[in-house]
């Protein structure tokens, strides 16, 4: 073939390569939010994993034991002491870690080495993380949680004596009992505490609403609470530090300022300080609509935020004999 009988090859315009590119941006943005829901669909089916590992475990350690584990110390309140999450790490396939935890030791020795020179106030427990937490994972040396036991509709006064908008939706047992404090599970609304001494844990049988009806656990989120002891103290946020009588997903405590707070619309964001407990001590999550929890009988479910306020305090307190009807 000569020269003057080759074809001419054309090249693409400008206009058709803006064609082909405005073609492909819309492609891609319509498969973005698929892709996005897909990877949070796997995310959230691990967290609910995670929780379903749990339920199996306090299941395993009330039948070994005749109850679950309170949550409360047994030293003098503000020694260092464990949260309900170390005591049963042996039905969560942690037997090597729980032998190295030194839970009848004095003061901080109970903490210290969990092999290796690693603290145990250090050990990062991947069932106790959910995937859609973006929060802090460790702080001052305490692996940060992404669950708590849940107070059920317990008081949670602010430091901030003007935020305490929730405390009127809470079930108030005799004597108060405020964030959990008290000498026996008559005065605590749900499954766990951070103060009781006169009973080891709830036993099944005290949970006269049905197991099934009870939230034991739910989500938290890291950044929006002050007890960063985390997973691992009594004291920290993963014990015993969540209350159902704040509505699930407010974010008020999840910021730096109120300026800050207010430009995402939460709810009285001069309450924004993490030490107004009344809000920061509540269940939430980066799920898109709600958070999920365990409940009494094993069950996992995801919780819309949208949820009738008095029926969520009643899926919290195990014995307040309200009917409930759960649609989600």
């Amino acid at each position: 073939m000569t020269k003057a009988m080759r074809p001419v090859r054309r090249a693409f315009t400008l206009v058709e390569l803006l064609v082909v590119i405005a073609i492909i941006g819309t492609l891609v943005g319509l498969l973005l939010p698929a892709v996005q829901s897909a990877r949070e669909s796997a995310r959230r089916s691990s967290c609910s994993n995670n929780l379903k590992q749990y339920g199996l475990a306090l299941h395993n350690h009330h039948d070994t034991n005749g109850y679950i584990p309170s949550g409360a110390p047994t030293v003098p309140w503000g020694s260092p002491a464990m949260s309900w999450h170390a005591y049963v790490l042996p039905f969560l396939e942690q037997q090597g870690l729980a032998s190295k935890i030194k839970f009848n030791s004095g003061g901080d020795e109970r903490f210290r080495d969990a092999g290796g020179g690693q603290q145990v106030r250090s050990v990062k427990l991947p069932v106790a993380r959910c995937p859609s937490d973006p929060s802090i994972t460790d702080e001052g040396g305490w692996f940060q949680s992404s669950y708590s036991g849940s107070l059920g509709s317990q008081r949670t006064p602010s430091a901030d004596g003007s935020c305490n908008q929730y405390l009127g939706f809470a079930e108030v047992p005799a004597g108060g009992a405020d964030h959990g404090n008290a000498w026996n599970f008559k005065d605590i609304s749900g499954v766990f505490s951070r103060l009781v001494t006169e009973q080891k844990g709830v036993s099944f049988n005290m949970v006269s609403d049905g197991l099934s009806k009870t939230i034991f656990m739910g989500e938290i989120l890291a950044d929006c609470h002050d007890h960063r002891e985390g997973l691992w103290s009594f004291n920290g946020m993963g014990n015993a530090h969540a209350s159902t009588i704040v509505p699930i997903n407010t974010m008020t405590t999840c910021y730096d300022s109120q300026a800050e707070a207010t430009t995402k619309n939460v709810p009285n964001p001069q309450c924004f300080t993490k030490s107004n407990w009344n809000y920061s001590w509540g269940f939430r999550s980066k799920h898109p609509g709600g958070a999920q929890f365990l409940f009494g009988d094993g069950s996992i479910r995801m919780i819309q935020d949208t949820i009738d306020h008095t029926t969520y305090q009643r899926l919290g307190g195990r014995k307040d004999g309200g009917t409930i009807t759960l649609d989600n």
